[in-house]
């Protein structure tokens, strides 16, 4: 049977995710696809702002880079909070939002059409101060690998399989010490590229990630790989079809820390996003205020407070790297 032009499941999983982040499709809230913490609570854009306020605060022009900013709900929670209980922080930043979707960055301005201090770029560029992303890097398309054999897909919509050609990603297996292994490996290397051009632009701060993934010790759980589809709120295991959905990687957080070193990226914290939060004086003081009050609001607040805490709590990484 003729299969027709093959390719390697890293283009088609690119292809899916520009068509996906390019339509004017509502993608996040109870009408998307998914929610990502910022949609849930102010309280987590907030948390962000106090946590990373003291780290750029020697900055005489400080940069705040957000790559992937969603609807610009943590955009705004930063700001606003900064604005109120940084004043002097908030005067002399500016805020640069790396987005490629143009629907996305007209949600975005509107949004965020009250701060002055924010800028849209298409390019990373040289900046003293942070990276801050949430559910960034999972959109990364990935190279699918098992043994010497590499993932492709036909015009058909079928799995073939091919020897592995590019020197990278055998380098890369090698390297992780993911030789041998009998189960589908993803190979970050878009990940890997877009992490250090990030640092080799990071004149001097910090990259702070946030994304659900693994850690080389952890592989082992997952056999098939962590390539999924979400639709309506729903994972789909089989990605293969004509469908609109956000196709999405598991963060390989240990290829990101053993990378980040060649790129001159330390790291300092690697933690789940349960212990990130519950160490954050803010949020959890807001957790506290809360639970004291009976009003249906604070009520429903204080549940997405505890979603983000415990069933967001360990599936989600926070990882802080030091340019050095």
């Amino acid at each position: 049977m003729e299969k027709g032009p093959l390719k390697s499941f890293r283009d088609y999983m690119k292809e899916k995710a520009e068509a996906y982040y390019k339509s004017p499709d509502e993608k996040f809230s109870a009408g998307g696809d998914f929610f990502t913490a910022p949609e849930l609570d102010r309280a987590f854009g907030f948390a962000i702002a106090d946590f990373i306020a003291p780290l750029i605060e020697g900055f005489t022009h400080p940069v705040i880079l957000e790559l992937g900013a969603g609807r610009g709900l943590m955009a705004r929670d930063i700001l606003t909070f900064l604005k109120e209980n940084r004043p002097d922080l908030f005067d002399r930043l500016e805020y640069r939002i790396y987005e490629l979707s143009e629907p996305l960055r007209e949600t975005q301005r509107k949004v965020l059409s009250e701060f002055p201090n924010v800028r849209w770029i298409r390019d990373i560029e040289p900046f003293e101060g942070i990276a801050v992303s949430n559910e960034f890097f999972d959109a990364l398309p990935v190279h699918v690998v098992r043994g010497d054999s590499e993932l492709y897909i036909s015009e058909g919509g079928e799995e073939v399989w091919l020897s592995i050609e590019r020197e990278e990603i055998r380098d890369f297996i090698e390297r992780m010490g993911y030789s041998g292994l009998d189960q589908r490996i993803e190979v970050p290397l878009d990940g890997v590229r877009f992490l250090t051009k990030l640092a080799e632009n990071l004149r001097q701060g910090y990259n702070l990630l946030i994304d659900y993934g693994y850690t080389s010790e952890e592989i082992g759980k997952y056999p098939e790989g962590t390539v999924m589809g979400y639709k309506k709120h729903r994972a789909l295991g089989d990605i293969i079809s004509e469908e609109m959905m956000d196709v999405t990687a598991h963060v390989n957080f240990s290829a990101l820390m053993e990378y980040g070193r060649d790129a001159g990226l330390e790291t300092i914290l690697f933690d789940s996003q349960r212990n990130f939060l519950a160490s954050n004086p803010y949020f959890m003081a807001e957790v506290e205020r809360l639970a004291f009050e009976e009003d249906p609001e604070s009520v429903e607040r204080l549940s997405r407070l505890k979603t983000m805490l415990i069933s967001m709590g360990d599936r989600f990484r926070v990882l802080l790297q030091r340019k050095v």
